[in-house]
């Protein structure tokens, strides 16, 4: 039973040439199969094998980045690219696949036998001649350009620091002060986790807009960091190949491919989705940013939104941020966690004594009825060689002996100077989130590789376990596991926890409005070749309700769009929302957690991954189709 990664890749060029080598032998003898057995098993079981390898390589790159490492990984990833683009275009594997469907095959097989079909039509495999090599040539340079993507933005982050007195650090408390003091003095740096204190709690103006500035110029010709890191040309590169590679296929653009793979029926329907939400949303998004100009008395600009809101919420709630922070030190939050988890899903969760890749992983294993399911190794904080932002990422999938692997990765504040990990509360909602993903990869009960836990999973029904998972840090019970004042040791009072509540939708229009922006500029960004700036400026005419700076570049470092998966697929996020409050409200109206319907969301959603249509999945679980009223209902937007 094959569990534990292999963290100290050696040569590794020769060992992924050597592998996909060793994969077109094994896809040579399953073009010459008759059934399942002979010809989807084989190409399965080394698919998981090329899978772990490739899967340690990426998450080391992305956790524990050196220049020499990924020297190596990126000689890898033409091998690789050109590995899978030489099965997707093979036609006599094709032709393999469709033959199979005249043969005995349960629904599950019948399911993923078409999903496998549909791939090779829109990876290329009809192509000939010209047109076959350069898409194959486009393939390599976007796995190159992605990387690189992702190399810039980590590097630009890392590269601004600023070292501060502490009479410039009016508004900090003791765990915001513990975060940034260092020998030198007290150092403010992009991380986001002190750049979001600098955000909220900074009472110096002047300071923060000097930070806020640096932050959304990272990775530009505008930035503060070295040009060397400038992004723009390599979006400009990558937009123009994934045009062409639409084009090559006959689609118009790449916002028709992308959607071919997902729930949703068209580019209109997503779009008409998202103005729909922009139109409820901006009265009272509108009404929430009068509020906090009034609240304010000055000129708000873009760094002082954070700031003044943090204030305001203070005002009208009665608490701030920080009141929170020091009842969820991390080993209560985790223990909340996992107790909400094994009540949901009846398992065991807890953490082993096992090595892994750096001091900070946790390495937790699964069980039901003392059988073990899978693992996941969670690495919590933030570290100057590790990629911003939050994911999950799969290791192995449930494949005979085998057991789903998963890692969870964060940039959330770690120990300092003898206190533990205080986390706020928007942090502990990102990790719910993360295990989401991780629990949908893990408690899976397909054993075909290519459909278990998320693999075969739409884009857009991806994000419905994570965001699902959200909903249940609110809940009391909850709330209660997870706090612990790290002094007193006395859980939440109940006052404050009424006053979380009463602020849990705080400015939750113009949150909307701001991920609809996102969204609809993905999607018009994948429609053509226009400038991704001009189109954002165009899109932000119906969508924000305050002008940006000039030197705003945030899609420099937009890694979702230009280095993860969520090209023209970022309005999965709101399309996954719906699903997941429609969701969560139907479990609470049956009992909530430890109620059958919370085992229907386990069995009909998580179990079944990818091994049959997703809304399929879904309604056997809920009864009928999600309503756009629950995500309202859920964001408090009245209208």
């Amino acid at each position: 039973m094959n569990l534990t990664p292999n963290f100290k890749p050696k040569k590794l060029v020769k060992t992924v040439d050597k592998l996909t080598k060793k994969g077109l032998e094994v896809i040579a003898l399953a073009e010459k199969g008759k059934d399942w057995q002979n010809v989807i098993e084989p190409i399965d079981k080394f698919e998981c094998e090329l899978g772990r390898l490739t899967s340690v390589n990426s998450h080391l790159n992305a956790v524990m980045f050196s220049d020499e490492f990924n020297a190596q990984y990126e000689q890898t990833l033409p091998i690789i690219t050109n590995f899978y683009s030489d099965i997707s275009s093979n036609k006599a594997l094709y032709t393999t696949y469709k033959n199979l469907k005249n043969t005995p095959l349960n629904k599950q097989q019948q399911y993923i036998l078409q999903e496998a079909i549909d791939g090779f039509e829109l990876s290329g495999v009809g192509l000939e001649g010209e047109d076959s090599k350069r898409f194959k040539t486009i393939k390599e340079r976007l796995s190159l350009l992605s990387n690189q993507f992702s190399k810039n933005s980590l590097k630009a982050t890392n590269e601004w620091t600023k070292i501060v007195e502490l009479d410039e650090l009016k508004g900090y408390g003791e765990n915001e002060l513990a975060k940034i003091k260092t020998d030198k003095g007290y150092e403010l740096s992009l991380q986001i986790p002190v750049y979001m204190d600098a955000m909220t709690y900074l009472d110096n103006q002047a300071l923060r807009e000097t930070i806020y500035r640096a932050y959304v110029s990272r990775a530009s010709e505008l930035g503060i960091t070295s040009i060397e890191y400038d992004n723009k040309a390599i979006m400009d590169e990558i937009l123009a190949l994934k045009h062409e590679m639409a084009n090559i296929l006959g689609f118009d653009d790449y916002a028709q491919l992308s959607i071919e793979s997902k729930m949703v029926e068209s580019v209109d329907q997503i779009l008409e989705f998202l103005i729909n939400l922009v139109d409820k949303s901006k009265p009272q998004a509108q009404a929430e940013l009068d509020e906090l100009s009034e609240f304010s008395g000055i000129d708000l600009k873009p760094w002082d939104l954070g700031f003044y809101s943090e204030q305001l919420k203070e005002h009208k709630f009665g608490f701030k941020k920080s009141d929170l922070t020091p009842y969820f030190p991390e080993h209560k939050v985790l223990e909340g966690l996992f107790s909400t988890i094994e009540n949901l899903y009846q398992v065991k969760l807890e953490q082993i004594d096992e090595p892994a890749y750096h001091s900070d992983v946790r390495v937790l294993q699964i069980t039901h009825n003392e059988h073990l399911i899978g693992k996941i190794y969670l690495d919590l904080y933030a570290r100057k060689d590790k990629r911003g932002g939050a994911w999950m990422a799969d290791y192995q999938p449930l494949m005979g002996d085998n057991k789903p692997v998963a890692f969870v990765v964060c940039n959330l504040n770690s120990p300092s100077e003898g206190r533990p990990a205080l986390f706020e509360f928007d942090e502990i909602v990102t990790i719910f989130h993360e295990f989401g993903h991780a629990l949908h990869h893990v408690l899976t009960k397909v054993e075909y590789a290519c459909a278990a836990g998320i693999a075969g999973v739409p884009w857009d029904g991806v994000e419905l376990p994570s965001q699902y998972m959200e909903f249940f840090c609110y809940e009391r019970e909850v709330v209660m596991k997870m706090s612990e004042h790290f002094e007193t040791k006395k859980s939440l009072p109940d006052e404050l926890y009424e006053k979380l509540i009463a602020a849990k939708n705080f400015q939750s229009a113009m949150g909307m409005l701001r991920q609809c922006e996102f969204s609809i500029w993905d999607l018009k960004t994948h429609l053509g070749l226009v400038d991704t700036y001009q189109i954002l400026a165009e899109v932000r005419k119906d969508t924000a309700l305050m002008p940006g700076i000039n030197e705003n570049r945030f899609l420099n470092t937009f890694g979702h769009v230009f280095s993860g998966g969520y090209a023209a697929g970022y309005f999965s996020y709101k399309w996954a929302e719906v699903l997941a409050a429609d969701a969560y409200y139907h479990v609470q109206a049956q009992g909530g957690i430890g109620s059958q319907a919370s085992l229907d969301f386990l069995q009909n959603i998580l179990q079944t991954g990818g091994s049959q249509d997703f809304m399929v999945s879904y309604e056997a679980f809920r009864g009928k189709k999600p309503q756009i009223d629950a995500l309202l209902q859920a964001n408090g937007i009245l209208n």
